[in-house]
């Protein structure tokens, strides 16, 4: 990345330097437990109760998806 964008994006999300931009949206990764087992039948394991969630979030509009490809294309967000 330049030097140029990091600013840019900097300038936009001065509390999340991690953003990146997915299109016409400025996402952070994120985590969070979830209770229940893992729906992977491949990753669940005996005696689970909770697994970890990865997602991203739009820090602009708020919307929340598994993968870059389920983002909206529109941001509802203002830059």
């Amino acid at each position: 990345m330049s030097d140029s964008n990091s600013h840019a994006i900097s300038a936009s999300a001065p509390n999340h330097p991690e953003a990146r931009y997915a299109g016409n949206h400025l996402v952070i990764d994120k985590t969070e437990w979830v209770p229940g087992k893992h729906p992977d039948p491949h990753r669940r394991r005996e005696g689970q109760t909770e697994y970890l969630e990865r997602y991203l979030r739009c820090i602009e509009c708020g919307v929340e998806v598994l993968s870059e490809r389920d983002l909206p294309v529109e941001c509802g967000g203002s830059r």
